[in-house]
């Protein structure tokens, strides 16, 4: 996940979190359709869930004074992570003025799901990033003996 501190230079903190709240609102409820900002893909009912619970957070953070939200890393996470969710789920980049965040040259996608691994595996195994990218990555499992890597980045120009 990119450093949280991003959003924490966002000058309008207030409009960043209600947005978020706003996006998460509209992806669980459907009849609430944004032409300028579709949903590309549908979340899975794990995404789902995982958004109810930031739709949760998000309007407790709301409710904060900004300079208070600011500094506060676990804030700061919460609304990362719904930025990143939202971003696959609308396949583009969700930046707000005053971040200074590269644009992400790769969207890297990994879902494994297995029933029993008995060694190790891995859903993308990459070398060197170089570039910037946005990264997607579950792993489900029922049991595993070795190591399961989701993403694992070695190098990418």
């Amino acid at each position: 996940m990119p450093e949280p501190i991003t959003l924490a230079a966002v000058a309008a903190m207030p409009a960043v979190v209600t947005f978020l709240l706003e996006r998460v609102g509209g992806v669980l409820d459907r009849r609430r359709a944004d032409e300028e900002l579709p949903v590309v893909r549908e979340p899975s009912p794990e995404q789902r869930d995982e958004l109810e619970e930031l739709q949760g957070s998000l309007r407790e953070i709301a409710a904060r004074p900004a300079a208070e939200v600011r500094d506060d890393a676990d804030a700061l996470a919460v609304m990362e992570r719904a930025r990143t969710l939202l971003e696959h789920l609308h396949d583009r980049q969700i930046d707000f003025e005053g971040e200074k965040r590269a644009p992400a040259k790769y969207r890297i996608r990994s879902v494994v799901e297995v029933e029993t691994i008995e060694s190790e595996g891995a859903g993308v195994r990459l070398g060197k990033a170089r570039a910037s990218a946005v990264i997607d990555s579950q792993v489900k499992g029922k049991r595993a003996t070795g190591p399961i890597v989701g993403v694992e980045i070695k190098s990418l120009d």
